[in-house]
């Protein structure tokens, strides 16, 4: 496996690996709740799936909160991370900061990625995006938080979401005690 690690002065550090999973997270600038209306969820949405597959990813794995985002995806040039996230970046902010009618400079901090080294980690970064409105305290049921990918993978695969849930469950959610209300 060839991999490349590129360090930037006023950035983090980005590993390029193709053809892998990733975690992206990234936040609005200064943690601003400027994603709290619907209608910017699903816009910032609608660009990630767009621009998800203009790169050829598989999104797998995602949520939407007021000032930040998680997805997880699997790559197949890794060359094409930085690109994609900066045109999902000042798209989503053209957009919203349209929709809201306000002037924010900057809108976006950065972002932040993480290769995944195996399968625990895979289901153990997939179980913690999936669980963030728990965490933030938005809901206290993930099927009432629509801006995830829970729903749809619940739908879907509901046993196998059990199970991973089940296994890779994040040490700070205490909402496994309930898997039964899942």
């Amino acid at each position: 496996m060839s991999f490349k690690l590129k360090k930037y002065k006023h950035a983090p550090a980005h590993l390029f690996i193709d053809k892998t999973y990733y975690f992206f997270t990234g936040a609005v600038y200064k943690k601003r709740h400027l994603l709290t209306m619907p209608k910017t969820k699903e816009i910032f949405l609608e660009k990630l799936i767009h621009f998800c597959e203009k790169y050829g990813w598989k999104l797998l794995e995602w949520v939407i909160l007021e000032n930040h985002y998680h997805f997880l995806a699997k790559i197949e040039n890794s060359q094409d991370m930085p690109v994609m996230i900066n045109s999902l970046h000042k798209t989503t902010a053209f957009h919203i900061k349209k929709e809201l009618n306000i002037e924010v400079k900057p809108f976006w901090y950065q972002y932040w990625d993480r290769w995944i080294r195996d399968d625990r980690h895979y289901y153990e970064t997939s179980t913690y995006i999936l669980y963030n409105p728990i965490k933030h305290n938005y809901v206290k049921d993930l099927n009432e938080y629509p801006f995830s990918s829970f729903p749809i993978r619940k739908r879907e695969e509901e046993d196998n979401l059990r199970k991973y849930f089940m296994k890779y469950r994040p040490q700070d959610v205490s909402y496994y005690n309930e898997i039964d209300d899942f």
